[in-house]
């Protein structure tokens, strides 16, 4: 993958790196420098709602406010369910939010920056490994 790709970084490195995680502030204080940083609703979502009060929230929004989002199209819904429907078939279930999220990176040829195994199970999904 061409080093200029950009790269969609999901909650579970947020969370590691706002909770000051030394691999995940590495990672992603080496990522911010490149601008390859992207983010989607649904990630933006799921951080915020993890705020524990209104100054909290306030502030993770501008923080996030930065960084280049992807926005969510009807047909990243159906993949969706499309990846979930095909998982749950083989008797794998995992979050709908997780789907959603890897639909916007395969649709878009985004690299996924996560920790969260849940993700492995998804096929076509490139995901960003910390080198």
């Amino acid at each position: 993958m061409a080093e200029s790709s950009r790269i969609l970084v999901d909650t579970s490195v947020w969370m590691d790196f706002l909770r000051g995680e030394p691999e995940a502030v590495k990672a992603l204080s080496s990522l911010t420098r490149t601008r390859r940083v992207v983010i989607c609703g649904q990630i933006r979502q799921e951080i915020l709602q993890g705020s524990r009060d209104e100054k909290a929230f306030s502030k993770l929004e501008k923080e996030l406010a930065i960084w280049e989002s992807e926005t969510e199209e009807p047909a990243d819904f159906v993949e969706a369910a499309r990846i979930f429907a095909r998982l749950r078939w083989k008797g794998i279930t995992i979050p709908p939010t997780d789907c959603l999220i890897a639909s916007i990176a395969i649709r878009r040829k985004l690299q996924l920056f996560t920790f969260d195994e849940d993700f492995d199970r998804i096929p076509n999904l490139q995901r960003y490994e910390l080198k």
